[in-house]
């Protein structure tokens, strides 16, 4: 009845926490455990996260107010764009480690399964193509990523302005055309 437990792998959730690019939660569940564990073990072992200044963690109560004016608030969408980012990158080892295990992932499909549709599906779950349009995709989600964290946000009305200057300028729906041509008449 009792679930087979694993060993936990203490020096890379050490590596994660101390990078501080993820949250405490974050790694948890990459790994398969309770956040409250991690905060645990870090406080025994007296890490800490690269983004808090030194002393941040061992005094939780006096030194909150003088943290929060020194570190700056990170806004939602550079929040989001980490995490997405984050999040690609642990994509692309996943499809690396698909990759470099691609034939023994096809052998143990090949022994393990006899139900021929089933069969078809993971085999097509490993193939190359799927694989390429995986990495395409993750490829696509960086570059979008990339360019919104360049692109200033504008309020309404400088969209909305923007979107009449495009309509309206050369080449937009409402641009002005030349009329038919015009016939001359040259004077005697």
């Amino acid at each position: 009845m009792n679930a087979k437990k694993t060993a936990t792998d203490w020096p890379a959730i050490e590596a994660e926490y101390r990078a501080g690019k993820q949250s405490i939660r974050a790694i948890a569940e990459w790994f398969q455990i309770s956040d409250t564990a991690i905060r645990k073990e870090a406080k025994k072992r007296k890490w800490v996260r690269a983004n808090q200044p030194s002393g941040s963690q061992e005094s939780a109560g006096a030194n909150r107010p003088a943290i929060a004016a020194t570190v700056p608030e990170v806004s939602k969408v550079e929040e989001v764009l980490g995490r997405g980012r984050n999040l690609a990158e642990r994509m692309l080892d996943e499809l690396g480690a698909e990759t470099l295990h691609k034939g023994e992932m096809e052998t143990i499909i090949e022994l393990s399964e006899t139900d021929p549709d089933r069969l078809q599906a993971l085999r097509q779950a490993v193939s190359l193509p799927v694989r390429a349009k995986t990495l395409q995709t993750i490829a696509l989600a960086l570059k979008t990523m990339g360019e919104t964290a360049t692109e200033q946000p504008k309020g309404k009305k400088a969209a909305q302005k923007s979107a009449a200057d495009a309509a309206t300028g050369p080449g937009g729906k409402f641009a002005p055309r030349p009329g038919p041509p015009q016939l001359s008449v040259v004077g005697k």
